[in-house]
Formats: C-alpha cells, structure tokens, sequence
C-alpha cells in the first residue's frame, strides 16, 4: 500500500501526474506497461499531457483532449501492450469524453486499483495485491477494501 502524498503538478492541461510518483519499483501497484507508454522517449510529452477520460459506457481513454478531437487509445490497450498500444486521432470523439479530473492522484494514491475500483479485475504482477487471513483477504495496494470467502452447499436432486 503506497503511504506517499500525492505532488501536484501544474502545467498547461491541468495534468497531475507526478511521473516519478509512478514508477514500478516503488510498488507491484503500479502498472509497468504504463509508466512505459507515458515516458517513451520518442514520446516525451506524453507524461505531462495525458488525461484520463471515460465515455458513456465507462470506458476509460488515455491521452489528449482538443476542442472536438481526442488523440490517444483505450486505457486496456495501455495496460495491456504497454508501448505498443495503438494511438489514434478521433474526430468528434472528444465531445463525447468526460474528463476524469482526479484519476492521476486516485493513482498515484492507490495505483492499478484507481483503475479497478471494484477489485474484480486481474492485473499481470498482481500477486502481492491480497493479503489473506483465514476467510478474509485485504488489498495491500490501496488499502481499502476487504473481501470475505462465502461458502454454501447446494443439494441438486434429480429427477
């Protein structure tokens, strides 16, 4: 569980990511696929001007929003391909976004689990996210939430 302060940082999109605060090293939390994608050399801005967004389903977008335009992937895509996510430049996809203005402190704060606020999904490098103790297991990644195994039997009768 990460226990630093979030460090904002102001630059000309109102970005917040303090990319240093993100590294991999500092916790199993943090998705290496995409601290990679943000600081790919031949993409250097990328850690200072992309956003998080979701649309009407909830999908969630990484990269840049302008005026009708949105230039960037599926958040999934990130995580899952890491720098080979394909980036694209959508017309009019941008009106359709909603920006998700605290993600990168939700992030920085709780890592991969600003992104699964459910606790339902599985991430590659997960296996230090549950701590176990007897029938209950708590996330060590953001602390905040716990889980309790229920089990029941069931009596199937034939006919």
């Amino acid at each position: 569980m990460s226990t630093k302060v979030p460090e904002v940082i102001s630059v000309a999109n109102n970005n917040s990511l303090a990319v240093d605060l993100i590294k991999p090293s500092l916790g199993a939390e943090y998705s290496p696929n995409l601290y990679r994608w943000l600081t790919i050399r031949e993409r250097p801005w990328r850690a200072n001007r992309s956003q998080v967004l979701a649309d009407k389903d909830g999908t969630l977008w990484i990269g840049e929003q302008d005026d009708h335009w949105f230039t960037g992937c599926w958040l999934n895509s990130v995580l899952c391909n890491g720098v080979k996510a394909e980036t694209g430049a959508y017309p009019g996809l941008g009106l359709k976004l909603r920006l998700i203005t605290d993600f990168w402190l939700r992030y920085i704060r709780d890592g991969r689990c600003a992104i699964d606020v459910d606790h339902k999904a599985l991430f590659i490098g997960d296996e230090t996210r549950w701590e176990s103790h007897g029938d209950t297991r708590r996330c060590t990644w953001c602390g905040n939430t716990s889980q309790v195994l229920k089990r029941w039997t069931e009596t199937d009768r034939a006919v």
